[in-house]
């Protein structure tokens, strides 16, 4: 009888053991959290079931790599010998690595210029890639008008995201998987850390007690962690604005559309860096833009800001269109007055 109900309490433990280590089970944390615990990790631990792409581990080296692919757009990886993703652009002539926004909730395109231009970033069409690791969700709203279906297999994958990016946006080729698992490995190696995250005292206090508390504390936790950054962002293409709409430079305040202009039009265009069209902050170039403001073909800001262009025959180089909330109406009048100024027009 001792011998049965020992087997049978044996039987129950490797049973309970299988299924706290079973694939996709949630391990509670048996360590506090700190302000460098990393985001997913701190979420993981109270409860919440981890984010489709996600690792436990990463691989330095490989970061490395994928750091350099995304700086550069080509690497070597031991015996791997890379080539160019893309002859046309790279990750970060659309995308910043860093936050652009002393918060991370925050999204107001005012905002966004304010900062850039306080900390001598570029100001540009694709969201941040700082925090990509911990995002839920990929080419939201009016992205599916641009990429159609191509974008159902990537809204909700990250790694789906990164070969839509690569092949599509970038005008390249899909990454072979070494490349890849590079690049969600340097993702990975960057993630959002608790010290990221704008939390005041109490918040944190919260936080990083939690993992020993009651359930409900636990869900208060992890709803403070979850307010604090995105998991998302929105995309809305409003189109051209009519031209009765349009106010040419009266409406705007041409300080601010320097900024602009110097901050996102010269990053591109300024010595044609990535463009066959070059801009020089002279009025030669603004009296080019000013002359063609009216109308809805592409050499007009009008058109161009809200349109992008699209990869003709022969050139699949193309310029990315700005959503609504990467640059607002109002600064794109501003742009406007700025050119109006630099063009010399009355």
């Amino acid at each position: 009888m001792k011998i049965k109900l020992t087997f049978l309490l044996f039987s129950i433990g490797i049973l309970y053991w299988m299924m706290s280590t079973s694939a996709g089970s949630i391990r509670p944390m048996s360590n506090p959290l700190t302000t460098e615990t990393a985001l997913e990790e701190a979420l993981v631990g109270l409860g919440v079931q981890p984010v489709i792409h996600y690792m436990d581990k990463f691989d330095p080296e490989l970061a490395d790599v994928g750091e350099k692919l995304i700086k550069e757009g080509e690497a070597n990886y031991k015996d791997f010998k890379g080539k160019r993703i893309s002859s046309y652009f790279v990750c970060t002539d659309c995308h910043n690595l860093v936050p652009e926004t002393n918060s991370l909730t925050n999204t107001s395109s005012e905002d966004r210029l304010d900062y850039a231009i306080k900390n001598g970033i570029p100001f540009l069409q694709g969201s941040t890639l700082h925090g990509l690791y911990n995002r839920t969700s990929f080419y939201n709203g009016d992205y599916y008008k641009k990429y159609g279906d191509l974008v159902i297999g990537a809204r909700d994958t990250l790694e789906n995201a990164i070969q839509l990016c690569a092949e599509y946006c970038a005008s390249g080729r899909p990454l072979v998987d070494w490349e890849l698992d590079a690049m969600m490995n340097y993702f990975k190696r960057e993630e959002l850390k608790l010290t990221d995250l704008s939390l005041n005292e109490d918040e944190i206090n919260l936080i990083t007690n939690a993992h020993n508390q009651s359930n409900k504390i636990k869900d208060a936790a992890v709803s403070t962690l979850k307010d604090s950054y995105k998991v998302a962002f929105s995309a809305h293409f409003p189109g051209s604005l009519a031209e009765d709409k349009r106010g040419y430079g009266l409406k705007g305040d041409a300080a601010k559309g320097k900024e602009i202009y110097e901050s996102s039009c010269m990053y591109c265009h300024g010595n044609a860096r990535v463009t066959y069209l070059n801009l020089d902050n002279d009025v030669l170039s603004a009296s080019f833009l000013w002359n063609n403001k009216e109308g809805y073909d592409d050499k007009s800001i009008y058109q161009v800001i809200r349109w992008g262009t699209s990869p003709i025959v022969g050139r699949k180089q193309y310029m990315p269109l700005y959503t609504s909330e990467k640059l607002s109406d109002g600064q794109l009048e501003d742009l406007m007055a700025y050119i109006k100024l630099l063009a010399k027009k009355k």
